[in-house]
């Protein structure tokens, strides 16, 4: 049986909490009914205190402190709640976690990021080198702060060493599941993920990111020319044509844009086109000849290519996933 810290800090997001602890006790459940050995003792540890009421009218009351000496075989790390606190006041609130995370990796102990949890390995260091995943909406920031990290951010899960790190939002519990499968079996992971309609075996995230445009940047020719191709990017724009708008030789012009966004100025257009096209395709639009014209595309089949390899799906496929059914 592997004993099991879930760590409470100020600032956490309240039901990853409950879903994470949730899902381990039914994974117990489940391997009882099915005469296996109970595979998990599960704890809630503290960090500033035993008791945590974070953004919902619900209270946490933690078995242990970090500051008791007791001994764990894995550390979860649930996600941060960044719309109550900027990230760098999170971190800088929880060094004393950080130091302590740090501890138990080199005692052996496996460590498991959820989410937006990832920030505490990625500022603790621990990841460095290692592939890691996060909320996808924190993807680019999280490359620019740790550039020496290898982030997937199209991954629901990786693991690399004694460290689990799980994807955005609920798509963070596969990451949760694959643990579950790997300490206690198939068939429980299998049993839980049909019980609680998860989508098991989900590799990709990419489904369900929304591109707005990495801004995150002080460079104003750059945000000038981001401006520039979300608005003219239904026409058939060249990166010399915008390099143009700002002045600008295209060799320094891609350097310049690839360094402020992390994308060059052709992967930026399409990004652009392809979110374009799922807003179309999830509002009601069922033709994809129409909707691959009405972005700047005159070849359905290049279209097609591109829409899979940024969100995983075919444009029909995502079309059907999306569109409202609920009056059919």
């Amino acid at each position: 049986m592997k004993h099991i810290s879930i760590i409470l800090y100020e600032g956490i997001l309240s039901t990853a909490v409950s879903n994470t602890t949730a899902l381990l006790m039914s994974a117990n459940e489940t391997a009882i009914k099915k005469g296996m050995q109970l595979p998990f003792q599960i704890d809630l540890i503290g960090v500033q205190k035993k008791s945590i009421q974070s953004g919902l009218p619900i209270l946490f009351q933690c078995n242990r402190m970090i500051s008791d000496d007791f001994n764990t075989d894995v550390v979860i790390i649930p996600p941060m709640n960044t719309e109550s606190q900027p990230v760098n006041t999170l971190l800088a609130q929880n060094k004393e976690l950080m130091d302590w995370i740090k501890k138990k990796y080199d005692q052996k102990t496996e460590i498991i990021s959820l989410c937006t949890g990832a920030y505490f390995l990625a500022e603790c260091g621990l990841l460095d080198g290692m592939p890691a995943t996060s909320h996808w909406g924190a993807i680019n920031d999280l490359q620019k702060k740790y550039p020496q990290i290898d982030f997937k951010p199209d991954h629901v899960v990786t693991h690399s060493k004694a460290i689990i790190t799980g994807g955005g939002g609920f798509s963070s519990l596969n990451a949760l599941l694959y643990f579950i499968e790997k300490n206690s079996s198939k068939e429980v992971a299998v049993e839980l993920s049909k019980y609680y309609a998860l989508d098991y075996g989900r590799t990709s995230q990419n489904i369900f990111s929304i591109f707005s445009g990495q801004r995150l940047h002080d460079d104003h020719e750059i945000h000038k020319a981001q401006s520039y191709i979300e608005e003219k990017f239904k026409n058939d724009i060249s990166v010399e044509q915008v390099a143009g708008e700002v002045n600008m030789s295209k060799r320094n012009f891609i350097r310049r844009f690839k360094n402020a966004t992390t994308l060059n100025p052709i992967e930026y257009i399409q990004r652009i086109k392809v979110e374009a096209a799922k807003k179309a395709l999830e509002t009601g639009e069922t033709n994809i000849a129409d909707v691959t014209y009405s972005i700047g595309y005159n070849d359905l089949k290049t279209f097609r290519t591109l829409f899979k390899r940024i969100t995983g799906l075919t444009p029909v496929d995502y079309r059907n996933k999306y569109r409202n059914n609920f009056a059919e």
